[in-house]
């Protein structure tokens, strides 16, 4: 009986694998449905790039509202149906923007994507630690690499919907829908062993950050900036900086995911093949270099290979980052994660309107270097934080 029951929650583990992969798919490709909109957008309300700045700007409040908002109703839920919940949410909402006439209405609607995507990422990337746990190995670089695959889905499904002469509004609600529908066929199969879900409903996920967990927070920011950054911003380089038409401004996007993707889904053999520092640091110089050719290319045909470049590189950060921030010594694991994602938001509010506001002043070429000098940081700093991080654990386990 003993044995049976071990089998059935292998079963419903790697089930709950499968359902998790699915609606972080769902969630990668709603971030790039709006964010490869946000041209259209942007020229439906006629606002200037400083304006769109201060609408991606309440993205980041939402996100920021939407997180302590996880932490409190994900214990009274359940972690279970709190994840189920914030995919289904979060597909819903990116229907909101389509409503979004003027600054004013466009705010409130990116408001409500930031607040659904905060309660997101910090339910599924809990949900996805805990199987992770429960597996006995990484395999969170591969589930993210779903989020990627979703983002190629998401950019080449509106450059579609926008391509066949679709509006925005019937463009966002087909795009709504068919993510709905795939998030609720997944949400039945989420399940975590009854010991996971005693201690998300027991603990609170938030604890006071240490020094570790500050460095590691603060590469988290610039991750975030820069990957959010060309995500946000990529559709509307190639339409002001090469005169690339909106439909076509999704192949950046798309090449930027496609490439996400394959680094993702590759990540967790170069993590245990290089280790943590290096993997970062790799990562972060091959991001810069992507940046700096989207930056400077004069074409839609010679930015393409700046964002895939771009996207192989960021691919690895935020995974890797999440991973060991779910491994520093006295913290809890969800409440690592936590922290991570909320000070990534609570710093990456300054990303979307500083980047605005570069463009505004200086240009969009001049905007997309800032971004590259964010990612090197990275690069450069890694080599501190993380180290002290891994000689603890190793002490802490006799090794």
């Amino acid at each position: 009986m003993t044995e049976l029951t071990a089998a059935r929650e292998q079963r419903a583990l790697a089930a709950s694998r499968v359902a998790v992969s699915i609606i972080f798919f769902a969630g990668g490709a709603g971030l790039t449905v709006w964010a490869t909109y946000i041209p259209l957008l942007k020229a439906r309300a006629t606002l200037d790039d400083a304006q769109m700045g201060l609408v991606l700007l309440c993205v980041s409040i939402g996100c920021l509202c939407g997180m302590p908002t996880a932490g409190l109703l994900r214990p009274r839920l359940g972690p279970v149906r709190a994840s189920a919940i914030a995919g289904i949410v979060f597909a819903a909402v990116v229907f909101t923007p389509a409503l979004g006439w003027s600054m004013p209405t466009l705010a409130v609607a990116a408001f409500a994507i930031g607040v659904s995507f905060g309660f997101f990422d910090v339910c599924l990337n809990s949900h996805a630690t805990a199987v992770e746990r429960e597996f006995g190995r990484p395999i969170l670089s591969s589930i993210h690499g779903f989020f990627s695959m979703g983002n190629v889905a998401g950019a080449l499904i509106a450059g579609a919907l926008i391509g066949a002469g679709l509006d925005i509004v019937h463009g966002l609600a087909i795009a709504s829908l068919v993510l709905i529908v795939i998030a609720a066929l997944a949400a039945p199969w989420l399940w975590l062993p009854e010991a996971h879900v005693r201690e998300a409903t027991g603990t609170s996920v938030f604890q006071l950050p240490n020094r570790t967990m500050l460095g590691i927070g603060a590469m988290t920011v610039l991750a975030f900036v820069v990957e959010l950054g060309v995500l946000d911003w990529g559709a509307l380089f190639l339409v002001q900086a090469v005169s690339a038409s909106p439909a076509n401004a999704a192949y950046g996007l798309a090449a930027f995911s496609l490439a996400m993707t394959v680094g993702r889904f590759s990540g967790d053999r170069i993590v245990q093949w290089l280790g943590d520092v290096p993997t970062v640091r790799l990562s972060a110089l091959c991001a810069g270099v992507g940046v700096v050719l989207v930056a400077l290319a004069p074409t839609l045909l010679l930015a393409l290979p700046g964002f895939a470049i771009a996207g192989l590189g960021i691919s690895n950060l935020v995974p890797v980052l999440f991973s060991v921030s779910g491994r520093v010594p006295g913290i809890l694991p969800a409440a690592g994660i936590a922290m991570a994602v909320t000070m990534a938001y609570g710093g990456g509010l300054f990303g979307p309107p500083l980047i605005g506001f570069v463009a505004h002043a200086h240009g969009m070429r001049a905007a997309f270097l800032l971004i590259a000098a964010a990612v090197l940081i990275i690069a450069a700093m890694v080599g501190a934080i993380i180290p002290h991080a891994a000689r603890r654990q190793r002490r802490a386990a006799g090794t």
